[in-house]
C-alpha cells in the first residue's frame, strides 16, 4: 500500500530552483487555502546533476527545508536518475567502481553515455549486490528528510544516441534467478522496474515502519509492487488531456493502478480553460500531480486567475475527500 498522503495533490515543476522558491510555493498554497500535500524537487536541486548530492548555494540545508515543509503539512519528494557522473572523487562513482557495479560494453569495460551530468555510467540493477549498494545510498539519502523518491530517465535514457537509450549489445551480469548474464536487449524492459525495486528497498532500510513512495517513469509488469507510474512528458493541449484518461485506465487494467499524467501538460503553456479542465479530471486520477517544464509559464493553480483557482480548490477538496473515504 502507498502512504495515504501520496493520494493528495502534488505540486512540481522543472525546476523550483532554490529552497527559497520552494518555501514561497508552499506558503502560497497555505495562504490561498488550496489543499496540497507534496512538493517535488527536480534535478536542479543537485550539485551539477550528481545524484545523492545537493547544490550548496541553492539547497544548502535540505534537512532544514524538509523540516519546514513537514511543519506546514507538506511532504518532500526528490529526484534520482540512474545516470551517475563518470568522475573520480565523486563518492557515488567511486563506491560503485570499487565493487564493479556498472553496466558493461561487449568488451567488458563500463559503458559511458551522455545524460544530464555529462558522461555517465549506469548501475546494473540486475545484480543483487548492485541493488544492495543502491539501497544503502538511498537509505543515507532518506536521512536528509526525504519522504519519497522520483526515478526518472530510467528507460534508461541516453543522450546523443539514435535510439535514445544504450546499445542492445551492452552486458548485464544478472543474477541467475532473474536470467543470468544477458545483453541489454534482454533486460531493457525491466531496467526501470529493477531501479524502482532498489529504491523501494533502500527506503525500507531507512525506516521499516513507513510505507515507501517511489515514482517511476519506466516500468514493467510487477512495477506496482514498488512504485507509482506517471505517463511521461506530455504536451499542454486538449489531445493529450483526452489521451491521459485512456492511458491511466489502461495502466489500471494492466495491474498498475497508481498512475496519472502531468496535470496541465509538461511541454508548453496551458490556457486557463485547459488547465482548469485538466485539474477537474486530474483530481479523479489515483496519482494527481501538477508539473511543467522550465521554459513554460507558471502552472500552479493560482497562475490562471481567480476563477480557475476557485474551481481547482473545489475539485481537489471534493475528490480527495472521496478518495480517502
Amino acid at each position: 500500500m502507498p502512504p495515504k498522503w501520496s493520494l493528495g495533490y502534488h505540486q512540481c515543476r522543472w525546476s523550483y530552483d532554490s529552497d527559497k522558491r520552494v518555501r514561497e510555493i508552499c506558503r502560497t498554497f497555505r495562504e490561498k487555502g488550496i489543499p496540497c500535500d507534496v512538493i517535488w524537487m527536480d534535478i536542479d536541486y543537485m550539485d551539477g546533476f550528481r545524484c545523492f548530492t545537493f547544490d550548496k548555494e541553492r539547497f544548502p540545508d535540505p534537512k532544514s527545508l524538509a523540516a519546514d515543509l513537514h511543519l506546514n503539512g507538506f511532504k518532500a519528494i526528490w529526484m534520482l536518475d540512474p545516470g551517475i557522473k563518470h568522475e573520480d572523487g565523486y563518492f557515488v562513482y567511486d563506491s560503485g567502481s570499487k565493487i564493479d557495479v556498472w553496466i558493461q560494453k561487449a568488451d567488458g569495460t563500463p559503458f559511458i553515455g551522455e545524460v544530464w551530468p555529462g558522461p555517465c555510467v549506469f548501475p546494473d540493477y540486475t545484480q543483487s549486490k548492485v541493488r544492495s549498494w543502491w539501497g544503502s545510498l538511498v537509505k543515507d539519502f532518506i536521512y536528509n528528510g526525504v519522504d519519497g523518491i522520483w526515478n526518472d530517465m530510467n528507460e534508461p535514457a541516453v543522450f546523443k544516441s539514435v535510439t535514445k537509450t544504450m546499445p542492445e549489445s551492452n552486458i548485464h551480469r544478472g543474477d541467475d534467478e532473474i536470467g543470468g548474464c544477458q545483453n541489454h536487449s534482454y533486460y531493457h524492459n525491466v531496467y526501470g522496474m529493477l531501479m524502482a525495486r532498489s529504491t523501494y528497498e533502500g527506503m525500507k532500510l531507512a525506516d521499516k515502519d513507513k510505507r515507501p513512495f517511489v515514482l517511476t517513469r519506466a516500468g514493467f509488469i510487477g512495477s506496482q509492487r514498488y512504485a507509482a507510474t506517471w505517463t511521461g512528458d506530455n504536451v499542454s493541449n486538449w489531445e493529450h488531456l483526452h489521451m491521459s484518461i485512456s492511458m491511466v485506465l489502461q495502466l489500471g487494467l494492466s495491474g498498475q493502478p497508481f498512475s496519472g499524467p502531468d496535470i496541465g501538460g509538461f511541454d508548453g503553456n496551458a490556457t486557463p480553460r485547459l488547465f482548469g479542465r485538466w485539474m477537474g479530471i486530474g483530481a479523479m486520477f489515483p496519482f494527481c500531480r501538477g508539473h511543467t517544464e522550465s521554459d513554460a509559464i507558471d502552472h500552479e493553480p493560482w497562475s490562471f486567475g481567480e476563477e480557475v483557482l476557485f474551481c481547482s480548490s473545489i475539485v481537489i477538496i471534493a475528490f480527495f475527500w472521496f478518495k480517502l473515504e
